[in-house]
C-alpha cells in the first residue's frame, strides 16, 4: 500500500510517501508555497517528480482547524478542499489533520526523532502525557496521552495560538499595546510567531530611539543568537520570556511528565539562548509562584526532526487502518 503524507504550513509544504506504514526518506521533499498558485499545483509538481506513483490514500496535516472536507490555512490564503486534493492525487481516500495533532501523534514514538535535550526534568515518566508546542509561521500546541494497559493513546489538538497573550509588568504592557494596535487584542501567536519576533524587534527599536536595521525574523534571531545587535537581543529575550510563560501555563494544564517538545523555526533559531538552566525561557517557564519547584519535574527537548509531522500522518493512517502494519519513521539505511 502506498500513501502520500504532507505537512502543509503557511510557508512550506513537506511531502513524502508511505509504503506499508513506513515513511520513505528518499521521497521526502520540502517545497516553498510561494512557488505555487495553490496546493493542487504544488501536489501535482511533487507527484510528477516521483513519476506519478499510484496512491491509495493521502493524509495532510494542515496549519488550520480541519474538517472532513478540508480547511482554509490560518496563515495563507489557500483553501484546501477534499475534491481538489483527490483530483490532483488521483485518489478518493483523503484525510485531514491539524499539523500539531500530527506532531503529537508522532510522539507515540518520540525516541525515533532527533531531539536536543534542554532540561532533563526531575520526575519524568515514560507513561506521562507528552506536550508539543512551537513557534514558526504561527503558534500552536497539542498533547499526546500515551497508551496504558488496555487503553489506546489519545491525542488532543488545540488552537493555542489564539489564546490571549499573558502579560506581566509595565514593559510588557507597552509591548501588548503595540501588538494589539488596530487588532483589539494581542494573541499568543501575535507575539510568538515569526512575524511576532519582527514586531517585537520593531517595538524595541522604537522604544530605544533607534532605526530598524533588520526586517526578517531569521536575521533578528541570528543577530540575537550571536549576541550582535542589542535590539535583536532584547527582542529575542522578550519572546523567550513570553514563550517560557506560555509553555509553563500549558505544562500546568496538561502535566506533561512524558516531556515537553519544542518545535518550529522560530523556536529552533533561538535554541542557543535556551540551553542554560538559568536562561530567560527556563526562568519564565518555572516562575509559577508556589508551583515553581513543581515545574522542575518536566523534561524539555527541542524537536529537530522536520519529518515528525509526516511520521505522525503515517501513524494516523496505521492506527485507523488506512495504512500498513508498522507506521514508523524509516532510517535512511532502511529505505528501499
Amino acid at each position: 500500500m502506498t500513501a502520500l503524507v504532507c505537512d502543509l504550513g503557511g510557508t512550506n509544504a513537506r511531502l513524502g510517501l508511505v509504503e506499508d506504514g513506513l515513511l520513505l526518506p528518499n521521497t521526502v521533499a520540502s517545497l516553498a508555497n510561494d512557488a505555487f498558485t495553490d496546493f493542487p499545483s504544488l501536489l501535482g509538481s511533487y507527484l510528477v517528480s516521483l513519476q506519478k506513483p499510484d496512491l491509495e490514500s493521502i493524509c495532510i496535516a494542515l496549519a488550520a482547524v480541519p474538517t472532513p472536507e478540508g480547511a482554509r490555512l490560518t496563515n495563507r490564503d489557500w483553501d484546501i478542499r477534499r475534491d481538489d486534493v483527490a483530483a490532483a492525487g488521483g485518489v478518493s481516500n483523503v484525510h485531514f489533520l491539524n499539523d500539531f495533532e500530527a506532531l503529537a501523534l508522532s510522539l507515540r514514538q518520540a525516541d525515533q526523532h532527533e531531539l536536543q535535550v534542554l532540561y532533563q526534568g526531575t520526575k519524568s515518566s515514560r507513561l506521562g502525557p507528552r506536550l508539543v508546542l512551537g513557534a514558526g509561521t504561527g503558534f500552536n500546541a497539542a498533547v499526546c496521552f500515551p497508551s496504558r494497559i488496555g487503553q489506546a493513546s489519545i491525542v488532543s489538538a488545540a488552537e493555542c495560538g489564539h489564546m490571549t497573550l499573558p502579560i506581566e509588568g509595565e514593559e510588557e504592557l507597552s509591548l501588548q499595546a503595540h501588538l494589539a494596535a488596530g487588532r483589539g487584542r494581542a494573541s499568543v501567536e501575535r507575539a510568538l510567531s515569526g512575524n511576532g519576533l519582527v514586531e517585537i524587534y520593531n517595538w524595541c527599536c522604537r522604544s530605544n530611539g533607534r532605526n530598524l536595521r533588520f526586517h526578517k525574523a531569521a536575521e533578528i534571531s541570528a543577530e540575537a543568537a550571536s549576541h550582535g545587535d542589542p535590539d535583536c537581543q532584547q527582542a529575542a529575550d522578550l519572546l523567550l520570556r513570553l514563550l517560557g510563560r506560555v509553555s509553563g501555563d500549558l505544562a500546568l494544564a496538561f502535566l506533561p511528565t512524558g516531556g515537553i517538545f519544542l518545535s518550529g523555526g522560530v523556536t529552533r533559531s533561538l535554541a542557543p539562548l535556551m540551553r542554560a538552566t538559568s536562561s530567560t525561557f527556563q526562568t519564565a517557564f518555572r516562575s509559577k509562584g508556589r508551583q515553581s519547584s513543581f515545574m522542575e519535574r518536566f523534561p524539555i527537548s527541542l524537536l529537530l526532526d522536520d519529518r515528525a509531522a509526516l511520521a505522525g500522518c503515517a501513524e494516523w493512517l496505521r492506527s485507523t487502518g488506512a495504512a500498513g502494519s508498522s507506521a514508523r519513521l524509516a532510517r535512511d539505511d532502511e529505505a528501499t
